[in-house]
C-alpha cells in the first residue's frame, strides 16, 4: 500500500468533514491546547459571538494556531508591533487535529495548526484569554 494514502493529511476546512465533526463533537478523549494571537477586535467578535468564531472582510480565509504560548507571544510581537494584541488559548480533542491544516515552521517560528471558521466552531470545546 503506498504510504501516502493511509496519512490523512488535514486541509483545515470543516465543510470536508462535517459527518465526521458531528460524531467528533460527542467523542471524549484526550484533549490538547493550542494558541493564537489576535487584534482586540477579532478576540471581541469572539466573546460577542458566543466564543465562535466569525469570518470578516479582510480576514485570512484559515485561522493559526501555535502548539505554546511562547510561539503566539512571538507571532503576536510580528504582527502587532505596538504589543496590542490578545492571546487565546483552545481545547480541542488531540483527535481533532488530524482535521487541521498542520506546517511544522510557519514563519519561521514553530509547528502551527490552520483551520476555517467552520471547523473551529465545530472541534472547541473550551476557549479563554491567556
Amino acid at each position: 500500500m503506498d504510504v501516502r494514502q493511509s496519512v490523512l493529511l488535514g486541509t483545515g476546512e470543516g465543510t470536508l468533514y462535517t459527518d465526521i465533526l458531528e460524531r467528533l463533537s460527542e467523542k471524549s478523549g484526550k484533549e490538547t491546547v493550542l494558541f493564537r494571537s489576535m487584534c482586540e477586535d477579532e478576540y471581541n467578535s469572539i466573546v460577542q459571538n458566543n466564543n465562535q468564531f466569525i469570518p470578516y472582510d479582510w480576514a485570512m480565509e484559515k485561522k493559526w494556531f501555535a502548539i505554546c504560548y511562547e510561539h503566539a507571544q512571538q507571532w503576536g510581537d510580528r504582527f502587532y508591533p505596538d504589543n496590542q494584541y490578545k492571546i487565546i488559548e483552545i481545547t480541542v480533542l488531540e483527535e481533532s487535529l488530524k482535521y487541521m491544516f498542520y506546517l511544522q515552521s510557519l514563519d519561521n517560528i514553530g509547528a502551527a495548526y490552520a483551520a476555517d471558521t467552520v471547523l473551529l466552531n465545530k472541534i472547541v470545546r473550551r476557549l479563554r484569554l491567556v
